[in-house]
């Protein structure tokens, strides 16, 4: 019985860290992909502006 429970103990603990791992991982990412795109965003505006000589 106490095999179970411990068993059951774990598994919940493990499933919280790897939760955590993997949502940081993904958040981590997400915020990569957002500079990049920021980044190819201001470029292009940047372009569009010298291209109608804003300045």
């Amino acid at each position: 019985m106490q095999t179970i429970l411990l068993c059951v103990i774990l598994s919940i603990f493990v499933s919280i860290i790897f939760g955590q791992w993997y949502m940081w991982q993904v958040s981590k990412l997400l915020t990569m992909q957002l500079k990049e795109v920021e980044k190819i965003t201001t470029g292009v505006i940047d372009e569009v502006k010298r291209k109608l000589g804003i300045h």
